[in-house]
């Protein structure tokens, strides 16, 4: 028998109308964002490598399901979200965008997320992590995310989304919503793998992090 307190909590049915309506609104939005991207991004999209593990911080998750939605139709998304009930409401509207939530946090239910994700990533998804998330510090390379990379053998991928017209929330990580019609450039560092950096989970965080701020603009 499954135990309460590890078991995700979950929504109920009409919360889960209002995300299925908020999501058909973020698509429609979603289709007003102007994505610009250079070489880096583009060398990627041509090579198509195999599935890999996508850091980008936890203030730029608005953009990033629907660039990918938009741009990498044949590639499916994997992201870890908290098991709490605040994770109950991201958890099916990254569904509802085409996503597939695994649920758990270093708090509730890490271990299980830890081997969840790393199934999915052996089964052809590309896994999107946030090391800061999901109560901070904002812009902490926290290891997690190089640990999935290290047990997977699959190739680290930074990418940041960098807006020109946002409103920020009062959040913790001053969460980013881009205007309607306005540009976001995105960056990318394609790191490989991540044993070539480091076998260290947080040895390899740190020299990840200079990186993923050099793409950053905030």
């Amino acid at each position: 028998m499954s135990d309460p307190k590890q078991s995700p909590a979950e929504l109920k049915w009409h919360e889960r109308l209002l995300l299925a309506v908020l999501a058909l609104l973020m698509r429609a939005w979603g289709r007003t964002l102007r994505f610009h991207w250079g070489a880096d991004v583009q060398a990627f999209m041509d090579a198509n490598p195999g599935p890999s593990v996508v850091i980008f911080w936890h203030n730029r998750l608005f953009a990033g399901p629907l660039f990918f939605a938009r741009y990498f139709r044949k590639r499916r998304l994997a992201t870890l979200i908290s098991a709490s009930k605040d994770g109950a409401w991201p958890a099916v509207f990254v569904k509802k965008l085409g996503m597939l939530p695994v649920r758990g946090s270093r708090y509730k239910r890490g271990t299980q997320a830890v081997r969840d994700l790393i199934a999915a990533q052996r089964d052809g998804y590309d896994v999107a992590l946030t090391p800061d998330g999901s109560r901070g510090p904002l812009y902490d390379m926290k290891p997690g995310a190089v640990t999935i990379a290290l047990k997977t053998g699959a190739p680290i991928v930074l990418l940041s989304f960098n807006y020109s017209r946002a409103w920020r929330l009062k959040s913790w990580d001053r969460f980013y919503v881009p205007h309607p019609f306005s540009r976001i450039e995105v960056r990318m560092d394609d790191v490989g793998p991540c044993a070539a950096l480091s076998e260290d989970p947080k040895e390899a965080s740190a020299l990840l992090k200079p990186r993923m701020d050099a793409i950053t603009e905030d």
